[in-house]
């Protein structure tokens, strides 16, 4: 924080900017003993009059950059660490052990980066009060109870847009993971949606 101190007609004036590594704060804080902000105002320095008019142009600025970044934030997927394909034989032995199955999906689950345990606990109290593993309570309940598995992925958004999913009762999560994201689906309400891929099949 920087402090430019300067006197006016006997009165104190403070100019005060506080700044932060990508996030800029910038405040303007005026003492006088002048009655009347525009009279205030219209004795101070010319140097602070400027300073002044400067730091709201940034103000706004900023507001407006953050503005852009939050709609950006809404139509762009994350990058995503894509799973590896299980062998032929591991696919195999899938279709035979559920217990496989699961396993292959809480590890699918558990290494998305849109899967958040931390955040999910916090978020679902219930799920913390029983101690439940929250990618485990996603995967067998979380899901069908439309609750979402990190704040960047919308369960109910997913399963309405795509009802095939829903009606093969597959783990919204686990599929974009493993085929949703190269379908370049929509996770949360601001991204661009595409016709369903499934739709698009039984059309043909």
């Amino acid at each position: 924080m920087s402090l430019y101190k300067g006197k006016n007609q006997g009165h104190l004036v403070n100019v005060c900017i506080w700044r932060h590594p990508f996030d800029v704060f910038l405040g303007l804080k005026i003492m006088t003993g002048i009655s009347g902000q525009n009279a205030g105002f219209a004795q101070l320095p010319e140097a602070v009059r400027v300073l002044q008019r400067q730091l709201e142009r940034l103000y706004l600025s900023r507001s407006e950059l953050e503005r852009e970044l939050q709609e950006l934030r809404a139509t762009q997927p994350l990058m995503l660490t894509r799973p590896p394909r299980p062998s032929l034989l591991v696919r195999i032995l899938m279709r035979i052990s559920k217990r496989l199955r699961q396993r292959h999906c809480l590890d699918v689950l558990r290494q998305s980066e849109l899967f958040d345990a931390a955040w999910y606990l916090k978020t679902y109290e219930d799920v913390r009060t029983a101690g439940m593993d929250p990618a485990l309570h996603y995967l067998l309940n979380g899901a069908s109870d439309l609750r979402n598995p990190g704040p960047h992925f919308d369960t109910e958004h997913y399963l309405t847009l795509y009802p095939d999913i829903r009606d093969n009762k597959m783990n919204p999560l686990f599929h974009y993971m493993v085929a949703g994201f190269d379908e370049k689906r929509s996770i949360r309400p601001g991204m661009p949606v595409i016709p369903d891929p499934a739709q698009d099949k039984r059309n043909v």
